[in-house]
């Protein structure tokens, strides 16, 4: 399952409940101008930041190392960047931003960062909120007046910290090709029922971030992509972050892969417009790491009270720890890319990736560059070669259905062709073959660790499919 990301991962990889987190009031000491200067005084004509000191040295040349070996294994491609104490430790790109046309990655290639949109949505509230536009306890009917009945309890915080009741997605199809203007689009979630009443549970909901930028452009007269340039981008010198109309030519994006049977192949299957504040932004490394310094100093962008309330609720990014370190992180992925965002205030390390490659192993990566910057155990990467076992054509009956996903309105169908199994989705709508490795578990593509694992009840009967990847583990069930 390929979609907006959701908080699943940053589960997986700091083991933390996705709830809630620790409340803590986390302020980064920073500034804009340190992080420029830094940019300016440390670039090299490699793309490669040469470090201040010697033991920074040591540790870009393992960062380099490490992120070239991933590359080989050709389990990576996208941007890295490593910034601790002041210190850019590395800012580089690796592999291509174009395949077709040889166009390599560098630290200023954009990239769409999904569902890390979310913490400039949320920044961008409560920003509203000190412009005294808002309130995030405010009924989201005053913004939203013929809202349907059953939103007349919801209130602006819990549309922030996925405890709105609104579903995940639903409403309308991601990788469908027409513009939807946001108005239609919030009205198109009228009809869908709340999975429960607000403020009682937690529930990850893209719509409910969508929904969040229809009350900005309610709440300050401006378009959202308008709102966010003017308060966050413009003044932070983000110059290469930003939403896009369907059509629109952003200079320097990366295009999508994924692999499939070993081959690479074009992956840029979602209609990026329609998400809006839940996962439409694009960036660079360089921006991101601008905005992660910056967001978190009080008397910025946003005050110290703004930023203790996101960290403290979850408003749009998360706070955990990790072997003894508090992290602020978030994770998002769509079609053709991921992105990972992590920020250590106690010890001022930044480590930043964005990947134009589908299959990028989130958890490893992410555990390896942590344990290369803070000089942990880790293991070079090594390309993976799975082999297939097959099966035959009566075994494969047994795996033959539709699976419905959980949480989310999407379905697969199981289907055979001779002594071969395919799937059907229907987001994003693609029929994919799948290769039999051992007992229930099937790959997609030799190079990758990402798997489909068909479970089975006590009678044996197989009754659901985990897909396992880099980003986490999604369920569906089997149709009877």
């Amino acid at each position: 399952m390929r979609g907006l990301f959701e908080l699943e991962t940053i589960s997986k990889v700091f083991g933390m409940k996705k709830q809630l987190l620790v409340p803590t009031i986390v302020i980064l000491l920073l500034t804009a101008s340190t992080a420029t200067a830094a940019f300016s005084a440390a670039q090299s004509s490699s793309g490669t930041q040469v470090p201040f000191c010697s033991s920074g040295a040591a540790v870009s040349i393992k960062l380099d190392d490490y992120m070239n070996a991933l590359t080989d294994a050709g389990q990576f491609s996208g941007a890295v960047l490593v910034a601790q104490n002041g210190t850019v430790l590395l800012s580089k790109g690796y592999g291509m931003a174009n395949d077709e046309y040889s166009v390599p990655n560098t630290p200023q290639t954009v990239f769409r960062i999904a569902s890390n949109t979310k913490q400039f949505t949320a920044a961008a509230i409560m920003k509203l909120q000190e412009q005294g536009r808002l309130n995030v306890t405010d009924l989201i009917t005053k913004y939203i007046p013929d809202a349907p009945p059953q939103w007349k309890d919801i209130r602006i915080d819990e549309l922030l910290n996925h405890t709105s009741g609104m579903p995940r997605e639903g409403g309308y199809d991601v990788t469908d090709p027409t513009n939807i203007a946001l108005p239609d689009l919030v009205h198109r979630f009228y009809a869908l029922p709340l999975d429960f009443e607000p403020g009682t549970n937690y529930s990850y909901s893209n719509n409910g971030y969508i929904t969040l930028s229809y009350i900005i452009e309610r709440a300050s007269g401006q378009s959202y992509d308008e709102y966010l340039y003017q308060n966050i981008f413009k003044p932070l010198g983000m110059d290469s972050t930003g939403g896009q109309e369907t059509s629109d030519i952003v200079p320097n994006l990366a295009c999508g892969y994924t692999t499939e049977a070993g081959t690479l192949i074009n992956y840029d299957l979602q209609n990026i417009h329609n998400v809006y504040g839940a996962g439409a932004l694009h960036s660079t490394t360089e921006d991101l790491y601008r905005w992660g310094q910056v967001f978190q100093t009080p008397g910025g962008i946003l005050s110290s009270a703004s930023v203790g309330a996101m960290l403290e609720h979850s408003y749009g990014i998360t706070k955990a720890s990790f072997e003894n370190h508090t992290v602020v992180s978030f994770t998002g992925r769509n079609f053709g890319y991921i992105s990972q965002i992590l920020y250590f205030p106690d010890d001022n390390v930044t480590i930043l990736w964005l990947s134009n490659y589908d299959r990028t192993y989130v958890a490893n990566l992410t555990k390896d560059l942590i344990a290369i910057t803070f000089g942990g155990p880790y293991s070079l990467p090594q390309r993976i070669d799975r082999q297939e076992t097959p099966l035959n054509a009566t075994a494969l009956q047994d795996y033959i259905g539709t699976y419905q996903a959980v949480g989310v309105p999407w379905n697969y169908t199981v289907f055979q062709d001779s002594n071969q199994l395919f799937y059907t989705s229907s987001v994003p709508k693609e029929t994919v073959k799948l290769y039999h490795e051992n007992n229930d578990t099937f790959f997609v593509t030799s190079e990758s660790p990402d798997s489909f694992i068909f479970t089975r009840d006590y009678s044996g009967k197989v009754d659901g499919l985990n897909m396992t990847s880099g980003t986490g583990i999604d369920r569906a069930v089997k149709i009877p």
